[in-house]
């Protein structure tokens, strides 16, 4: 059934390609978009989302999406150094429960589970920003605290631009990022090259020696390079095709914990992604259908457990269509299909395979138009003819007053166990079953869309010279149960997981963006707050004291803000971050101290001809604060990052 279910998605392109030739009805007319977005814009309705500002996305080019995510969001990221693995946790989740969404496709590795955030460099995101609350619904498994979503948009400009930077920290590190694109009104094509090299030997305060005495990190060294292609291209006004592909392999050194005197391991990461998307336009629908290759290879050595290889291939096809019965109902509808191939040393057969289909759909209706929307969401995904929980989804977004928003939400979330749950040895266990729980987000947000208009526009209004963008104050409650946890076997020398634990979190989260000027002088500051209380709530064995504590390495307390003042070609920018006690035992007895970092940097920006040449430096971790993400992972003291980048347009005809 797999297999043809399949045949039939990889055929529907040509058969609805067909029937795009049908006279047009004018009752309804959609507006023209793109399904990338659809979504999470059009059926996410009760959730709150955060997008990344983008004058800060292009100031961190050179550096990762983990950096970028503990800078300017209230997602805490476990890093275990730069450079090195760096997870996330959101809402009191693991790092399983957060989904990594790539244009619309899931980059969670099948095997484990997780998404190391250090192996993705900002250069190659458009668009990032963090979907709050469990999307499971929307995107299925592993979508149980939220999701963080990186976009590549089309480049409007036409004919052709090139854009090249390099910069350099004083660890040893150099790094390079070149675009070259060209475009025109029916096609747009891009290429995209990272390249960065450091040795990183960074100052560090050893807290497991007497007197702290500050040392070099000797063993972090780092070395990755990748390339990111895509096309895009407009038919007729009514068809779209884009097509992406992006290669990158990163090798480092992993240093060991300040505890452990051997020396540290080796890892090479290795990946190659190719999607391409189709979508045609009716005047009452847009019916889509995208598919992708993901091949991603990692080899991992030690000097106590040796060499460990694996490797896993995941093709995914989708299929689905947004259309609109009324005007004041939009639907969405699909099928998605998954096929895995890994293989590791460790498994008890060296070859594991997994296939998943699933069926979803949403329907929103505007109950009140321009006031009131309710929406409802559903998914049912097979694993292996095994059906996951159903996961149904009610949402709402009321205009109380003309920039006053109420949203609520509330959804069945779930996570399949991984593949090394299921089949590593020893300890592998394939009666695990899914995650599961439910979560509740209320949200009361002020939103001026006014107001980001003139912040997109750069335009000033001297009878406003301070203007509240945005604010909000989420609630938020989700419960667990069946959580996989791996524990020692009695009477046995290894570990396995188990459907064990029940965990309960909930708090809130606060956000305000305020834009204000002075003349020539522009400021933007933004401020967030987040109180995470996550709590098992049921033992693990007999003398289990984690009871009604607090979950590992998930701080109660987090909270930033980060401000720019532009004036002419001179721009400053700050960002200062807290995070706060976090637990390393599950009684609650040991705990890593909280810690407050902060991040200056200063850029001089030229326009000449409608070229662009960038001049930036950089100060992190201003406060030169010792301190650990992660127990026994050090991170760097005071750095100094610097930087020049030229973008060069050979035509400025723009669309």
């Amino acid at each position: 059934m797999f297999r043809w279910t399949s045949i039939v998605i990889a055929l529907l392109p040509l058969g609805l390609s067909a029937a795009t030739d049908q006279p047009p009805d004018t009752l309804i007319t959609l507006r023209e978009t793109e399904v990338r977005a659809m979504r999470y814009n059009a059926f996410s309705a009760g959730h709150s989302f955060h997008q990344i500002d983008d004058l800060f996305i292009h100031n961190q080019y050179d550096r990762g999406i983990d950096q970028l995510l503990t800078s300017h969001t209230g997602m805490f990221i476990k890093r275990y150094g730069p450079g090195i693995l760096s997870t996330s946790s959101l809402r009191g989740g693991s790092a399983a429960q957060t989904s990594l969404i790539w244009n619309g496709f899931p980059l969670q590795n099948y095997m484990h589970g997780q998404t190391d955030l250090a192996l993705f460099p900002v250069f190659f995101a458009d668009e990032a920003g963090i979907q709050y609350g469990g999307g499971s619904a929307l995107w299925g498994s592993g979508n149980m605290g939220g999701s963080i979503h990186l976009n590549n948009t089309r480049d409007m400009q036409q004919g052709w631009s090139a854009l090249a930077g390099v910069s350099a920290v004083d660890v040893g590190e150099m790094a390079q990022h070149f675009r070259l694109a060209w475009g025109s009104e029916t096609v747009s094509s891009r290429l995209r090259f990272f390249n960065r090299t450091s040795d990183n030997l960074y100052s560090y305060r050893n807290t497991a020696m007497s007197g702290h005495p500050v040392q070099i990190q000797e063993h972090a060294a780092l070395y990755q390079r990748g390339l990111l292609h895509e096309t895009y291209i407009s038919m007729h006004n009514r068809h779209r095709l884009n097509i992406r592909w992006w290669w990158q392999e990163t090798n480092r050194n992993i240093p060991p914990p300040l505890m452990q005197s051997t020396a540290g391991a080796y890892q090479e990461d290795g990946a190659f992604r190719i999607t391409g998307q189709w979508q045609t336009t009716l005047d009452k629908s847009v019916i889509s259908w995208r598919g992708g290759l993901f091949d991603e290879t990692l080899l991992y050595f030690d000097s106590l457990s040796g060499e460990s290889r694996s490797r896993s291939q995941t093709i995914i096809q989708e299929a689905g269509a947004v259309f609109s019965p009324h005007p004041s109902l939009l639907a969405n509808g699909g099928i998605n299909t998954s096929r895995v191939k890994a293989r590791a040393d460790e498994y008890r057969e060296t070859e594991q395979k997994q296939q998943s289909l699933a069926l979803f759909g949403s329907l929103k209706w505007k109950a009140v138009p321009g006031r009131l929307q309710l929406l409802t969401s559903v998914r049912q995904e097979f694993v292996d003819s095994h059906a996951a929980p159903l996961a149904p989804a009610f949402g709402l977004s009321f205009q109380a007053m003309p920039m006053l928003f109420i949203k609520a939400n509330t959804g069945k979330n779930y996570r399949v166990p991984t593949l090394n749950d299921k089949y590593w040895t020893p300890g592998g266990n394939p009666d695990l079953e899914p995650e599961k729980g439910w979560s509740r987000d209320l949200t009361i947000a002020f939103d001026n869309p006014e107001q980001h208009r003139q912040s997109s526009d750069n335009t000033n209004d001297p009878g406003s010279p301070v203007r509240l963008q945005k604010a909000s104050i989420t609630g938020f409650h989700r419960n667990i149960s069946q959580w996989i946890i791996w524990l020692p076997l009695e009477g046995m020398m290894h570990w396995s997981p188990r459907n064990v634990m029940e965990v309960r979190s909930y708090g809130l989260e606060a956000r305000v963006a305020v834009k204000a000027s002075a003349g020539a002088i522009q400021i933007g500051i933004n401020a967030r707050w987040d109180l995470t209380l996550a709590e098992n709530m049921r033992a693990k064995s007999p003398n289990d004291a984690s009871t009604g504590k607090q979950l590992i390495y998930v701080p109660k307390n987090t909270a930033g803000y980060s401000w720019y003042i532009r004036h002419e070609r001179l721009t400053l920018i700050f960002d200062h971050s807290y995070t706060g006690k976090r637990y390393t035992s599950s009684d609650n007895n040991q705990w890593l101290n909280p810690y407050h970092t902060g991040n200056i940097g200063l850029q001089w920006q030229y326009n000449v001809a409608g070229h662009s040449f960038r001049v930036y430096a950089a100060a992190n971790n201003l406060w030169n604060e010792a301190y650990e993400a992660m127990a026994g992972r050090p991170m760097p003291l005071r750095h100094f990052r610097a930087g020049i980048q030229l973008e060069i347009f050979a035509q400025q005809k723009r669309k």
